[in-house]
């Protein structure tokens, strides 16, 4: 199977990915923290009732368990699954829905659930992009054969690519694209606002157990993990970006870790390409494809990855952002004549900016005034039963405030309390809706 032949397959993956007109779903991918109720630690793995333990608990709620070497390490149910990141924690991956409503409904079930448990065990379940009190040498690797490998790999890469694995939490959403021409804008326009979602909702207010007041933390972790698998493909700005570029970008980046015949392969030298061969099956080219880490993934749909993890109803609210953007044709346009107008060195600048905090991680008056009106065109462009999604951030933009520094601004009451906003603890009457 020569080269050609190998980037046909990865076309032909994106292209069979397309979906029709209208049936544009969202998907999502939250990730929470595990953390002490009196410490704000981070709750190991295998201690009593720790991470595994919930998940052994939640089995009993109905959730059925995936096991790995005997360990329990994530949950499925008919709606949605549970899987554990690197340092235990804790993600919720929804499948594409067609409404923001059927996806709190899912989520709602999940936390009504997963907190029943952590409340037992003293335990708080956290929306952070970093973990608040503990480092990342003190934490435990979740026992996944797939992360000691990636570990050990990472060993030598960016500097802070274990932080990544261990302390960083996110939000993912998820959005189809009906054709080529349309993942072109989607993707373009993503990687454009990426920046904007760095600065504007940055949620990590300490590092290491320490105030962070710089610039974006995510960003300059990410920026510092992998430079091959991470960040954002070069050719994203230098014109028109679709399968073929996308494929061409996967079939370069370092393996690292694989799937082949059931099994995962580990190989610190090879290309992705180098392991493909007429053999390699859907299963092992998706799998290919989920160990690469830009900003903007292709799988079997567009998975934009920039955002800290955000509390509910904040993550709603998030992805409500998205779909107005992102599905609604007249702002798809608008914003992809705005990307079409970067340059390759103007957006390297950009992002620097947010990584290193120029101003003292000060979000400038003319990105908190452009993000207003991306609200503002992402409220046109949905439906007027879920205009009332957009709500938190809007309220949080009006305060002029990010995620981190609502934190920090309320730091003289102490940590506990300054992050009490980033607590999920469903009440009666909480939520979007009513």
């Amino acid at each position: 199977m020569n080269y050609s032949e190998k980037m046909e397959l990865l076309v032909d993956y994106f292209r069979g990915s397309e979906v029709a007109r209208g049936d544009g779903k969202l998907g999502l991918e939250l990730e929470h923290m595990v953390l002490d109720g009196e410490t704000l630690e981070a709750v190991s793995y295998r201690e009593v009732g720790g991470v595994e333990g919930l998940l052994r608990a939640l089995t009993e709620l109905g959730w059925e368990s995936v096991t790995e070497g005997g360990h329990v390490v994530g949950l499925t149910s008919e709606e949605a699954n549970v899987t554990l990141e690197p340092g235990g924690q804790l993600e919720l991956s929804i499948a594409p829905r067609s409404s923001l409503d059927e996806l709190e409904d899912i989520y709602r079930e999940f936390l009504q659930d997963a907190l029943s448990v952590l409340k037992k065990n003293g335990s708080k379940l956290l929306a952070l992009g970093y973990q608040p009190e503990s480092g990342v040498k003190d934490i435990e690797i979740v026992p996944k054969q797939r992360y000691d490998y990636m570990y050990d790999y990472f060993g030598n890469k960016g500097e802070y690519a274990h932080n990544m694995m261990k302390g960083t939490g996110a939000i993912h959403v998820n959005v189809d694209y009906l054709n080529e021409a349309d993942y072109i804008k989607k993707n373009a326009v993503a990687n454009y606002l990426a920046p904007v979602i760095y600065a504007v909702l940055d949620n990590s207010p300490f590092f290491e157990g320490e105030i962070y007041d710089a610039g974006s933390l995510r960003a300059r972790i990410w920026d510092n993990c992998d430079p091959a698998r991470c960040g954002y493909p070069e050719g994203v700005f230098a014109g028109r970006f679709g399968y073929e570029d996308y494929a061409e970008y996967v079939l370069n980046v370092p393996v690292m870790v694989y799937k082949k015949d059931g099994n995962l392969v580990y190989e610190k030298e090879d290309k992705v390409s180098d392991v493909m061969d007429e053999h390699t099956t859907e299963e092992e080219l998706e799998y290919l494809l989920s160990t690469v880490f830009p900003d903007v993934r292709t799988k079997g749909h567009l998975e934009v990855r920039m955002g800290d993890s955000l509390p509910y109803p904040y993550s709603l609210s998030y992805a409500a952002f998205w779909k107005g953007l992102l599905y609604d044709r007249k702002n798809l346009d608008f914003l992809y004549r705005r990307y079409r107008g970067v340059s390759p060195a103007e957006y390297s600048e950009t992002r620097e900016e947010v990584r290193s905090g120029k101003g003292g991680g000060v979000v400038s008056d003319e990105t908190f005034s452009f993000y207003r009106e991306l609200l503002k065109a992402a409220e046109s462009g949905l439906a007027e039963n879920e205009v009332e999604y957009l709500e938190p951030l809007k309220k949080l933009a009006a305060e002029g405030e990010t995620p981190k520094a609502r934190t920090l601004n309320r730091l003289d009451r102490g940590k506990q309390r300054a992050l009490s906003w980033c607590e999920i603890d469903l009440t009666p009457g909480d939520g979007m809706q009513t």
